[in-house]
């Protein structure tokens, strides 16, 4: 007779086995674009970490004649795995996720190439995440080295995305809706792979083609939230507060600087990702359950709201079942208030905080990922871990709070083996957290 910590051992077995197969199949996720209202020629635009993946599907959706273009991401992209009507595009790569000079230079040249571009000609724009830092184009006031020391504090500040890409845009001559302006003259079609909650078009790599309803005293305010006034350099803190004053142009409005001749298409994570999982991870035995608001509050808040859930399952409360497998699953973006000297991202951090909360329940392992390959400044994706994974931390004489404090969930992870590496994908479809129950 099979005994209980056999049991487990089995279960939790083919919990992992199931999470890196849902890990693999990510990278054959493609997605699906309409074109059939484009025209038979036109110019493309690519900026961000789901370039390979929009370019992929792009070609392959539509047929007509791609005149010119540039793509600007952060790793470099074969055009032989994708199409060879690329072969005259201009591909740049770039630093993410804070900004460089080389970025600077790079979004130079694509404002000469917009500004060139024929009036009346068609521009397709394939906006992702990580544009943000991309496309870089400070006021002359504010050096790369100021922008790229306000980008990490932002970054650790425990703000949201939405927060920071309103701080990001006005402090940018090309971001929130500046791009559109310059291309007035132009028929523009933007193509949004959304990677944040709630899918805002105008959040999205900071809405470089999308009118911002977002000002100076919006972003001014941020900063004022998080107590990161006194830690940014003078230009940023003074250009922002010369803005509330009206010293600096705002952002273009929504109903009031729209681009008179622009279509907006918005592809939102979830949808693109829900179908696929689905039916994988019901093949594999589980009841799946796609949480109905998206992850978008601090890593410990999200990890408390995840915990909880689970363990109203394995209590019986909750009108999903206990005594069959079932797959609990959630996408969205968190963010981490860093006040630790550790390494680690967001998705990395949520892992532990769950395996912590989670120790010692019945059977769970919890998959946190980011669906670009990239979490934090770290070479990994994010974490598998299990309900015993910090008892085994323990036994080995490594307690996993000190990591926690410190931010350092990278090397509790490394120790462990838990960390997923998967390099970057060349998608952008927010992160996911997969829990498998029983």
């Amino acid at each position: 007779m099979e005994s209980i910590s056999d049991k487990h051992s089995r279960i939790l077995s083919h919990h992992k086995a199931t999470l890196h197969q849902v890990v693999s199949a990510l990278d054959s996720l493609s997605l699906k674009l309409e074109v059939a209202e484009l025209p038979d020629q036109l110019y493309i635009l690519a900026i961000g970490k789901g370039s390979q993946k929009l370019l992929e599907a792009f070609t392959r959706a539509y047929k007509g004649e791609i005149l010119d273009g540039i793509i600007l991401s952060p790793e470099p992209i074969s055009i032989e795995s994708i199409d060879q009507r690329l072969k005259n595009i201009t591909f740049f790569t770039g630093s993410h996720p804070l900004p460089s000079l080389e970025n600077e230079a790079s979004t130079l040249e694509i404002l000469s190439f917009v500004h060139h571009l024929p009036a009346g000609a068609n521009l397709v724009c394939l906006i992702s995440g990580g544009t943000s830092s991309l496309l870089c184009l400070p006021p002359d006031s504010i050096s790369i080295n100021d922008l790229q020391r306000t980008y990490q504090i932002l970054l650790q500040s425990g703000a949201s995305i939405h927060q920071m890409n309103t701080v990001r845009k006005h402090l940018s001559l090309v971001k929130g809706g500046n791009l559109a302006q310059k291309a007035h003259h132009l028929r523009l079609h933007s193509y949004l792979l959304s990677d944040v909650p709630n899918d805002k078009a105008e959040v999205i790599g900071s809405g470089p083609t999308i009118a911002d309803p977002s000002t100076f005293s919006d972003a001014l305010q941020v900063v004022n939230d998080y107590n990161i006034s006194q830690d940014l350099p003078n230009t940023v803190l003074d250009y922002l507060e010369q803005g509330t004053q009206g010293l600096h142009p705002e952002t273009p409005k929504p109903g009031l600087n729209d681009h008179p001749n622009h279509n907006i298409l918005l592809m939102t994570g979830a949808n693109s990702m829900q179908p696929f999982l689905s039916t994988l991870l019901e093949q594999q035995g589980f009841g799946v359950h796609w949480a109905p608001e998206p992850i978008q509050a601090s890593v410990k808040k999200e990890a408390q709201r995840i915990a909880a859930e689970v363990i109203s399952v394995l209590n019986g409360q909750s009108n999903i079942s206990s005594k069959t497998p079932q797959a609990l699953v959630y996408h969205g973006e968190s963010y981490a208030q860093v006040t630790g000297h550790g390494k680690g991202g967001r998705n990395q951090e949520l892992a532990l905080l769950l395996a912590l909360s989670l120790e010692g329940q019945h059977p769970v392992t919890i998959l946190t990922l980011a669906t670009d390959g990239v979490d934090g400044p770290t070479d990994a994706a994010g974490a598998i871990v299990s309900s015993y994974t910090t008892l085994h931390a323990r036994k080995q004489k490594t307690l996993p709070e000190p990591y926690i404090q410190q931010n350092d969930s990278y090397h509790f992870h490394e120790w462990m083996k838990t960390l997923i590496r998967t390099g970057p994908t060349g998608n952008n479809l927010m992160d996911l957290c997969v829990v498998l129950i029983g």
